[in-house]
């Protein structure tokens, strides 16, 4: 039986590459009865996985699409189109898609959310010491938001030790980052400007300026742990504030599912807008003195960044119906 008012939150997880929570016994135990698929399982021996290019609409292999992303990568950064990404801007001038009114199908929002959805990955100094030069790992998500312009968590893009980027789009395409068109630290967002090659078009995703009701339901495309372009689906619980020293941060609380790696990723509604972008997990203890390792796990609670705190980012953005979308108005 759970005992009322006997729960703890432990600190929020970012989840960019940071380790996630601790699990309980129970989902420890599930974990290991899952089938041969579960990648807890010893992986085939490693000359039969190729570096693959994904194919919209067709199934692959996790780790064939992750050496293909750090092969085309490493050849991206060896003929030097890839830099180091300066965060010296607060505001950009963009053209954004306006949200549509239709209602779409699950399967329509899936496949709109995997077309426009980017895995982010990133080059830094290597810190294995048996090792040395550059390292390529996937740091998290974003989502295409306009041409060749995307929107991610602040906490993916901004690292001391990275030397730069690149996106790997649903059908295969690696993009060099080029630059930081803006960033805010406060509500830990970035609009990147991808290097888009001539001919190459990628689908933006509209997004909305209003907060979405709690009830309504939510569509996650993420990478929980590197299981690329996976839908999760819920609805939003709560809207709250956190109150630091660097300003107010603005959430919105989600029961739909994800994990580390899922950073950056969007938070749809039924009409294919985005209502917010992954952020974090707080993970709710039975019995939390702050000083054992937990193991009673009772709940995670997954948090997002309401869409509407992008939009001071944003010059000649509307306000909304209930005002300027800034983190003081948060609902």
């Amino acid at each position: 039986m759970i005992r009322p008012f006997a729960i703890f939150i432990t600190s929020a997880v970012l989840l960019g590459a940071l380790p996630v929570h601790a699990q309980s016994p129970a989902s420890a135990s599930h974990l290991t009865a899952t089938t041969t698929a579960d990648k807890t399982k010893t992986p085939p021996v490693d000359k039969l996985l190729q570096p693959r290019t994904p194919v919209a609409g067709q199934p692959f292999d996790d780790r064939e699409i992750e050496l293909y992303f750090e092969a085309k990568s490493q050849k991206l950064y060896k003929e030097k189109r890839v830099s180091p990404l300066h965060f010296e801007r607060h505001v950009c001038g963009l053209q954004l898609t306006n949200p549509g009114a239709e209602k779409l199908s699950g399967p329509a929002i899936a496949a709109r959310a995997e077309a426009s959805t980017l895995v982010l990955g990133e080059f830094s100094r290597e810190t294995n010491k048996k090792k040395s030069g550059i390292a390529f790992n996937v740091a998290g998500g974003g989502f295409v938001i306009a041409p060749g312009v995307c929107l991610t968590s602040l906490h993916v893009a901004k690292d001391k030790d990275a030397r730069g980027f690149c996106a790997l789009t649903r059908d295969g395409h690696v993009l060099p980052v080029r630059e930081v068109l803006a960033y805010e630290p406060v509500n830990d967002l970035a609009i990147l400007q991808l290097d888009l090659p001539e001919g190459v078009e990628l689908p933006a995703l509209p997004l909305a300026r209003d907060p979405a009701p709690a009830g309504s339901p939510v569509f996650v495309m993420s990478h929980p742990d590197d299981r690329f372009f996976l839908l999760s689906t819920g609805y939003v619980a709560r809207h709250t504030l956190w109150r630091t020293k660097a300003g107010v941060e603005a959430f919105m609380s989600i029961t739909a599912d994800f994990a580390k790696g899922s950073s950056g990723c969007p938070v749809l509604d039924e009409h294919g807008t985005v209502i917010g972008i992954v952020n974090n997990t707080e993970s709710i203890y039975y019995d939390d003195d702050g000083h054992r390792k937990q193991l009673d796990l009772q709940m995670v609670v997954k948090n997002a960044t309401p869409s509407w705190a992008v939009m001071p980012m944003i010059e000649g953005t509307p306000k909304t119906a209930s005002g300027a979308p800034t983190a003081a108005h948060a609902p």
